[in-house]
């Protein structure tokens, strides 16, 4: 049975690797439990404090009457008025949206989520309404409307300046909602002045302070538009139905630039769909999924708008899940140094040895989790992996007898640990640097086995 020395020390670090594979496992299962509860913090703080924000650009809505025949109870038909309505965008208008983005804003006990302050302003101009048509418009019905997500980020309401006159925007009554636009409006029965602006067009100025969660979601309504957004993060995501034409990211700063022709016309012929104000709310308020909070404002309304997402620049969570996906090849590698050891300086590591060390590899990651979630995640790897490398040498010390293999293999963890934290700060090239990594190891591998003869080290074992 002795000549089957190797063969069952392969097979025991087999399944030693496969014991610490399950053990990976449940402390991905932790990481995963840590990271639903910071969810959980953020699902609480959109409902009961503030939520992502998207917001339409002020449009003007003008109804007008036109006569048809209706039915009566009793089926007769007779002339009656109907009242139906025409939206208009401005002819064109420029965007600015300065953001100032935190993450310690809201936060409960070691949770945070990112959130902003968005100082906008917006300039442009509305053209006269030709009404070649001889429709009988309302002009005492008129209304600016402008819709926004959450007016719980509003400090104060928004400002609109026509012609050096200033109008401040009042709420629908029946606006407000949990998972609908809070719809706001400037009417012509409160300013009467206005109808002959509506008339003859004008030019507008618009100021507002706006605060949110995470994502802003900006929806143009104009026929020609445009829009820099900028503010002092470095981890943007832009998405909706336009990208940027120019964007610049630097440390602490992002700039982005759109310009287009297309949206607004498409948004105010989805809002023109409706043929009464019933319709036209519901348009506004609907969903394709109210449930998923966080599913991109920009894409799952159904109007065509312009997303800026903050990101958070470290995720603990996804990077710790990240480290632990390298758990195994570490363990195999550490495993492997062990075993060539044994056959290369004849010197017997029991089972029990491998085991410990590798407890202690996987009590790094648990290390790393916890750290991670007070303290920054670079200074958290760092104390893990001096503490894990720390213990294993120390304890190798007494298992190898001697200081300078103990301080090689400290030495080569030290390695391996260096080459897994760059593999999770280049996302963009890990399976490059992975593939390259694993072909180095195969070489040393085989370059120092060269001369190893497996049977004579089989026979020297029994």
């Amino acid at each position: 049975m002795r000549r089957n020395f190797i063969h069952l020390k392969i097979g025991a670090i087999l399944f030693l690797i496969f014991i610490f594979y399950i053990g990976l496992l449940f402390i991905s299962n932790l990481v995963s439990e840590r990271q639903s509860y910071q969810q959980q913090v953020i699902n609480d703080i959109a409902n009961e404090q503030i939520r992502p924000q998207q917001i339409i650009a002020p449009y003007l809505k003008l109804p007008y009457q036109v006569q048809t025949t209706c039915t009566d109870e009793d089926k007769k038909t007779y002339s009656c008025n109907q009242t139906l309505f025409i939206v208009l965008g401005a002819e064109s208008a420029d965007w600015r949206a300065q953001f100032k983005v935190s993450d310690n804003t809201y936060k409960r006990t070691i949770y945070k989520a990112i959130s902003y302050q968005n100082s906008m302003s917006g300039k442009g101009s509305f053209k006269a309404i030709d009404n070649k048509s001889q429709r009988h418009y309302l002009w005492d019905q008129a209304e600016i409307i402008f819709p926004i997500q959450d007016a719980r980020g509003l400090n104060a309401k928004p400002i609109l300046n026509i012609e050096n006159k200033t109008y401040k925007f009042d709420f629908y009554e029946q606006s407000q909602g949990k998972n609908s636009f809070d719809l706001m409006h400037i009417t012509t029965q409160q300013y009467p002045e206005l109808i002959q602006k509506f008339q003859q067009g004008f030019k507008f100025n618009l100021k507002f302070e706006l605060e949110g969660l995470s994502e802003f979601s900006f929806i143009p309504t104009s026929y020609e538009m445009t829009y820099q957004a900028q503010g002092n993060w470095s981890d943007v995501k832009y998405d909706g139905q336009s990208l940027p034409f120019k964007k610049l990211n630097q440390k602490n700063h992002f700039q982005a630039d759109w310009k287009n022709i297309a949206l607004g016309k498409r948004n105010l012929d989805r809002i023109a769909l409706c043929e009464n104000s019933q319709c036209f709310y519901q348009a506004l308020n609907s969903r394709e999924n109210p449930d998923n909070q966080y599913e991109s404002n920009a894409s799952r309304a159904n109007i065509s708008g312009i997303s800026t997402q903050f990101l958070d620049p470290v995720n603990i969570y996804t990077q710790t899940d990240r480290a632990i996906k390298y758990g195994v090849m570490v363990i195999i590698i550490t495993f492997g140094c062990f075993f060539l050891f044994e056959v290369l300086k004849q010197l017997k590591i029991h089972p029990i040895q491998y085991a410990l060390v590798a407890m202690a590899q996987g009590v790094f990651f648990v290390l790393l989790l916890s750290i991670s979630e007070y303290y920054a995640f670079a200074w958290a790897y760092l104390i893990a992996a001096i503490a894990c490398i720390g213990l294993i040498t120390w304890y190798l010390y007494f298992v190898v007898k001697g200081f300078k293999a103990a301080f090689l293999f400290g030495v080569l963890l030290s390695i391996l640990y260096s080459m897994m934290y760059l593999l999770l700060q280049s996302s963009g090239k890990t399976f490059l640097f992975g593939s390259i990594l694993s072909f180095i190891l195969i070489a040393c591998v085989m370059f120092i086995t060269r001369h190893v003869n497996w049977y004579q080290s089989e026979q020297q074992s029994t």
